[in-house]
């Protein structure tokens, strides 16, 4: 089988901040150059349950893919997240990956570290390709308003609920997929039909809140009221993107949808009873569509 001539951007892109976008948009500067593809290696995995630290990812594999390919891959590697390929060592790494394609240059983050206990890094990669005649070309730090840009800080931040500092960070905004599935219908039953999603396992939760957001329904954008998290007021305590789409009307069950959230509205509380409630969500009605119009006035 042939391998693909490519450049290889090194990363876990677990977040695909700006930082990240930068390591790719220089790979595939290069790659325009050499007139080759730009490949991206990632993991499929969660990197950080692997290692029984604090597990989820901000986004999945299936999502980071899509942003991975608006920043500029022609294709992506995920490999495996298991014993075999993690106890390759730093060189073993990297020649699985010159057996596996054809790389005439890597491009990585300052920090980059991989193999077995993460003992490679950016200067044993430039020793390794020197040797073989392959280009490397190592991405500095990146900071915003004097942090560092880092999946970290933006866990940091979406667990605060942060989510305006931490779509700054990101580039665009946070955002949960999922397959619409069917409640109770009780948001219809008072004049906010909500579509119902479940965030995948595997994502790093958000702060349990309600949010200004918006979503797209055939390519139509809609603001969106997003709850994300427990409803008290119904005694349900399983997590739940629960979003009115501001003007929708229509049935969207078992179709794929991703919300986006744009800032935080308020906290989840209970209400006693629906009046109460529904009095609420006109409010932050009226609240999400006057961030947006500040938005588009920018």
């Amino acid at each position: 089988m042939e391998k693909t001539t490519c450049v290889m951007a090194l990363g876990y892109f677990d977040s695909v901040h700006i930082g990240h976008k930068k390591v790719i948009a220089e790979a595939r500067a290069v790659a325009e150059k050499l007139g080759v593809k730009t490949g991206v290696f990632t993991f499929g995995g969660d990197l950080a349950a692997r290692f029984h630290k604090t597990g989820g990812m901000v986004f999945t594999l299936a999502e980071r893919e899509k942003l991975l390919a608006a920043a500029g891959a022609d294709f992506v590697y995920a490999a495996a997240c298991d014993e075999a390929f993690l106890s390759l060592d730093k060189s073993e790494f990297l020649a699985f990956l010159l057996k596996k394609f054809d790389v005439r240059a890597f491009v990585c983050g300052f920090d980059y570290t991989f193999g077995k206990g993460g003992a490679g890094d950016a200067a044993f990669l430039r020793d390794f390709a020197e040797e073989k005649n392959i280009a490397v070309k190592i991405v500095p730090e990146m900071r915003s308003e004097g942090v560092k840009v880092s999946t970290t800080e933006i866990k940091k931040r979406l667990a605060a609920g942060d989510v305006e500092g931490a779509n700054a960070l990101l580039g665009n905004p946070y955002f949960v997929t999922g397959s619409v599935v069917k409640e109770r219908g009780v948001g219809h039953k008072i004049g906010f039909p909500t579509v119902n999603l479940y965030p995948a396992a595997e994502k790093f939760p958000l702060k349990n809140a309600v949010y200004g957001g918006h979503a797209y329904v055939n390519g139509v954008r809609y603001l969106a009221i997003v709850n994300y998290g427990a409803r008290p007021t119904f005694g349900l305590s399983a997590p739940l993107t629960e979003a009115h789409l501001i003007g929708f009307d229509g049935d969207l069950y078992g179709e794929q949808i991703a919300v986006y959230f744009d800032f935080f509205l308020r906290e989840i509380k209970k209400f006693n009873g629906v009046d109460e409630l529904k009095k609420q969500l006109e409010t932050d009605t009226q609240r999400t569509k006057e961030h947006d119009k500040i938005r588009t006035e920018r």
